[in-house]
C-alpha cells in the first residue's frame, strides 16, 4: 500500500464485521449468476443497506469477479473508504441506473495510489483515466464523457 494521504479522513471505514456478512450475501448471489451492477443494486435495496457496501465486500472476496465492459469504473474500496469512496461506487451505481448501464462497476482492495484517495479508474479501449480525490460530480462527468 502507498502513502496515506496527509489530510485527515472525512469518512468512517464499514466496519469488516459488517463486511464479511454483506460478502456472504454476495457469494449467495454470485452463486445464480454474473454480479452485475442491476444485480447488486437490486440487492442493497431489497436489503435497505448502501450498495457501495456490498462492493466494498466485493473487494476482500478474492475468488469472486465482477465482470467487466469497454467502459469500466474501477475503485479502490479499501483505505479509500476513509476519503470517500464509497460516495463514488454508489454515484457510479446511480449513474448505471440512470443510463440503463452501459458499463461495468468494479472494485480493488487497493488501486496503489492511496495519497490521491478516492481513487476511481475509468476504463475504456482508449486508455485508462485515472480520477484522483473524485467527488461524486466529477464521477458523473467522467462517466457521461466515457460513454459519449
Amino acid at each position: 500500500m502507498a502513502n496515506l494521504p496527509t489530510r485527515s479522513p472525512t469518512h468512517r471505514d464499514v466496519d469488516m464485521t459488517r463486511l464479511a456478512g454483506l460478502g456472504m450475501e454476495v457469494e449467495e448471489l454470485a452463486e445464480a449468476g454474473p454480479l452485475t451492477p442491476d444485480r447488486l443494486i437490486a440487492l442493497a435495496e431489497e436489503q435497505g443497506k448502501p450498495v457501495s457496501h456490498y462492493y466494498a465486500a466485493l473487494a476482500l472476496a478474492t475468488e469472486l469477479e465482477l465482470p467487466a465492459a469497454a467502459v469500466t469504473a474501477v475503485f479502490c474500496a479499501g483505505k479509500c473508504q476513509s476519503w470517500g469512496a464509497l460516495d463514488a461506487i454508489d454515484r457510479a451505481a446511480a449513474v448505471w441506473e440512470q443510463r440503463g448501464g452501459g458499463f461495468a462497476i468494479t472494485v480493488r482492495s487497493c488501486l496503489d495510489k492511496c495519497e490521491d484517495a478516492p481513487v476511481c479508474e475509468i476504463r475504456t479501449p482508449d486508455g485508462t483515466a485515472t480520477l484522483a480525490r473524485v467527488k461524486p460530480d466529477e464521477l458523473t462527468a467522467a462517466l457521461n464523457d466515457a460513454l459519449a
